[in-house]
């Protein structure tokens, strides 16, 4: 190895880069793994919906109330619950009363005080109508974003101006975004609750309690619920909860993780590849040392040693550098992407003995080569 530096350190790079793939591999897969994990927790279920029966189903369950969404909030891990309710049929909406070409596409919404907000949409101007708007029956009005763009040409002409839903007017005073995906609350008019329910033309047929939980509380929340809503019958509720990501994030993280390790087992052996060629080139150039060693009294095993050693050297130095190469890769990668540098000490400490143990099975069949060759032969040549 001291005599032949360059091509020693050559080899000793080519196990160098196979650790080096290894334990960035595992350091950027385990960073990787965590930021999966905080976008899955980002979107685990926090939103429960209670369906009430249709008006029609004879069922025993009371029609909502403003005590059942008072209980509902009272719940441990809620933040947000109130009625929601979608118009039945096509209603009218436009910005002028008798208008010759009313806009029939949109859905009006029947929302209680805090429905909204637990459906995930979001105020972009003006106000929420409150509990104040539903006890006095207000005619008041919150228009989706598209909406408003649609009936009066901006978002931010919406708040304040005259909206009339089924030729009734109603006073905008606010505009709000729908959540993401939302297909139904996009381009949809929310009246108050009570206020609609009560305005003849307009008919609720469904109501649902939208329940906005905190971040794992959904599952208790969905157990509780119909019993706060209804006591006398909780089995007429159907309690809708979005599927649970956890086995789809498992499954993602062996997936990713299986991906990665085959990578850097392919490194592995590519690395070792390399040092056994050059083991083996070596063995072939140092014929007549190894016939002389054998002429004065070497064993066998004493040149296969020698060869094995000097391979598990290499690995051991590859090692070594192979894995300060993948703690800077991972940590470089890591950080470029505001992900936690996350290393596992195990892999670390193991970096340098994997080097070794590689180093040595890629020598072991130079060593034998080695070994079997003849003293007067090698001499001779």
């Amino acid at each position: 190895m001291a005599g032949r530096r360059g091509r020693a350190a050559l080899t000793a790079l080519g196990v160098a880069f196979g650790i080096c793939a290894a334990v960035a591999t595992l350091g950027i897969t385990a960073s990787a793994s965590q930021a999966v994990t905080a976008k899955f927790d980002e979107l685990t279920a926090t939103e429960v919906r209670v369906k009430y029966p249709t008006l029609d189903s004879g069922a025993h369950v009371a029609r909502p109330e403003v005590a059942q969404s008072l209980r509902v909030k009272d719940l441990n891990g809620v933040r947000d619950a109130g009625l929601v309710a979608t118009a039945d049929g096509n209603p009218t909406i436009s910005n002028i009363r008798n208008d010759d070409a009313p806009w029939s596409e949109a859905t009006v919404l029947a929302v209680q005080d805090g429905g909204l907000a637990a459906t995930g949409a979001t105020m972009v101007s003006g106000r929420m109508f409150d509990a104040g708007h539903e006890s006095r029956r207000d005619r008041v009005a919150l228009l989706d974003s598209v909406a408003a763009t649609r009936l009066f040409g901006a978002v931010g002409e919406g708040s304040g101006a005259m909206v009339f839903v089924a030729d009734v007017p109603y006073v905008v005073v606010g505009v709000f975004q729908a959540p993401s995906g939302n297909t139904a609350m996009t381009g949809a008019v929310a009246l108050p609750y009570w206020t609609a329910t009560g305005q003849s033309g307009l008919r609720f047929p469904n109501s649902e309690m939208v329940v906005r939980t905190q971040l794992g509380a959904a599952d208790q929340v969905a157990r509780e619920v119909p019993y706060a809503i209804a006591p006398q019958a909780p089995d007429e509720l159907a309690v809708l909860l979005p599927p649970d990501l956890r086995s789809l994030r498992a499954g993602v993280e062996r997936e990713t993780q299986a991906l990665f390790l085959g990578l850097a087992l392919v490194s592995l052996v590519i690395g070792a590849l390399g040092v056994s060629n050059v083991s083996y080139v070596s063995v072939l150039e140092r014929r007549a040392e190894i016939g002389l060693r054998r002429a004065v009294g070497a064993s066998r095993r004493a040149i296969a040693a020698q060869f094995c050693l000097e391979t598990a050297g290499l690995g051991l130095i590859g090692g070594v550098v192979g894995t300060i190469a993948g703690v800077h890769v991972t940590a470089a990668t890591s950080l470029a992407k505001s992900w936690l540098v996350i290393l596992d000490p195990m892999v670390l400490a193991g970096g340098p003995l994997v080097g070794m143990v590689t180093g040595l099975a890629a020598g072991v069949y130079p060593a034998i080569a080695a070994a079997r060759v003849q003293p007067a032969d090698a001499l001779r040549s």
